[in-house]
């Protein structure tokens, strides 16, 4: 396979490596050049054991220093989450364009891990993907009697993940990020304008059709229906999509959109039993309680990447229906492995 830039899918210039998961992360939850596994190779049966140090992707110099100043912003956004203190409306925005750049770039090394299993020509890459579409982030804070070291990436190792990137897991020592991004899969929800019908065409383009708009908001997330966590926000993002005139200057949309022209949607939030707006992006987040029945097992909040993974690529008409229902009943198996799993240690 021909070596590609993570972040723009060129052929590397000044070769450099990029580690999808940075130093200062590995450092934070472990030893950094600890052995970890990385689920199966499906075209030769064999599982992946591979250094985290070592997990690394080819990447431009010039490509790898642009990004580097966003390694350096969400780093104290982390450890703020992982002591439990508040983050404002912007640093979410932060760590979600972080989660689309790892999302992206876990992508692209399974593509060469697995020597392209999926048997796909990548078009989407760090820079052409990032904030470029309606995407969600959920803290969920792991309760333990003391401090737990340790970093997994969820959902990674899927074939479904291979087919569309659209939702992983990240547990950071005690706190687990569920994130996902895909296509319309929170506009509805938001009160954004969205197609009833996706329909995959030529060179992966959509088709979209029969169009709906009723401005309210819900907690419907596209087929999945999602714990409760002590922070979930939503952010509708239209980039890359062309409205119709009445659409575009639509008075709800000029509201809750913070770059209009480019069709970035404000943030949202869970809050209780609905979902509302940030209009101040530096106001604090608060965290939600979670207490009760809420509290829930740690399998049952990460089958949750994998429930997300099938409703996103249920959404999308295409010509690979009979392989994608083989790659959903895949994912059903490792949602009743967590289920089931993680209840015995309950």
């Amino acid at each position: 396979m021909n070596k590609i830039c993570v972040f723009c899918g060129n052929p590397p210039e000044n070769k450099n490596k990029e580690h999808v998961l940075p130093q200062w992360l590995l450092k934070m939850t472990g030893n950094p050049n600890r052995v970890v596994k990385f689920g199966n190779n499906y075209l030769e049966g064999k599982e992946i054991i591979f250094s985290w140090k070592k997990f690394t992707v080819p990447s431009c110099t010039k490509c790898n220093d642009k990004y580097a100043k966003l390694e350096g912003e969400v780093r104290p956004i982390i450890e703020k989450l992982c002591d439990k203190t508040e983050i404002n409306s912007n640093e979410a925005i932060k760590l979600l364009d972080w989660l689309d750049k790892v999302r992206i770039g876990l992508w692209i090394n399974y593509y060469y891990l697995e020597k392209n299993k999926a048997q796909i020509n990548p078009r989407m890459f760090i820079e052409n993907r990032m904030g470029r579409k309606d995407r969600f982030m959920q803290v969920q804070f792991l309760e333990s009697n003391k401090k737990s070291d340790g970093l997994n990436a969820f959902g990674v190792e899927t074939l479904s993940f291979q087919f569309n990137p659209s939702c992983f897991g990240l547990r950071i020592n005690n706190i687990l990020i569920l994130n996902g991004s895909n296509d319309f899969i929170i506009s509805e929800n938001c009160g954004f304008p969205f197609p009833k019908k996706i329909e995959s065409v030529e060179n992966g383009m959509l088709s979209l059709k029969d169009w709906e708009y009723n401005r309210t908001v819900s907690k419907k997330i596209s087929g999945l229906k999602l714990l409760k966590g002590v922070l979930t926000v939503l952010q509708p993002i239209h980039t890359e999509m062309n409205y119709e005139t009445n659409y575009f200057n639509d008075s709800y949309l000029i509201q809750n959109c913070i770059d209009r022209e480019k069709r970035i949607g404000t943030l949202f939030r869970f809050a209780d039993d609905g979902v509302i707006p940030i209009y101040d992006l530096n106001a604090e987040l608060y965290f939600e309680s979670v207490k009760g029945k809420d509290i829930k097992i740690i399998g049952e909040l990460i089958a949750k990447v994998y429930e997300g993974q099938n409703a996103f690529l249920s959404k999308v008409i295409s010509g690979k229906e009979e392989t994608f229902e083989k790659t959903i009943e895949l994912n059903k198996k490792h949602i009743e492995f967590y289920k089931e799993y993680h209840k015995n240690f309950a």
